[in-house]
């Protein structure tokens, strides 16, 4: 029974100690593009182990927004936005400006991890 204990003691211990060795840090990842008309944003929250920032890894949001500058306000053009996941770790966000239902201009900014 006392070796019983004293494995599982020792598995606890060497369980923490794997705990403990996890540093985790956050960061955000951003991405902006303008053009004369329109902009657009894109943005991903990353939780990451500082010793293994590229494996043990979580996304904690994303967020992509877009719209016009003064100059497409000024302009009368009008815009739709649009995101686009490609994939788990990263969002695109996608601006299109329009005078009618021609396309002036298309701004696209994408952020993802990992960010090298």
């Amino acid at each position: 029974m006392k070796k019983l204990v004293a494995i599982l003691f020792g598995l606890l211990v060497v369980a923490a100690g794997f705990a403990a060795a996890t540093i985790w840090n956050t960061t955000v990842v951003r991405d902006y593009s303008s053009g004369q008309y329109g902009w657009a944003y894109a943005e991903i929250g990353v939780k990451y182990d500082v010793n293994n920032p590229y494996t043990n890894y979580e996304i904690t949001y994303r967020i992509g927004t877009g719209g016009l500058t003064k100059a497409g306000k000024d302009a009368g053009y009008t815009y739709f936005h649009y995101n686009k996941y490609p994939d788990k770790d990263s969002i695109t966000s996608i601006t299109v400006v329009l005078d009618g239902n021609i396309e002036v201009e298309t701004d696209i900014a994408t952020a993802g991890w990992p960010y090298i």
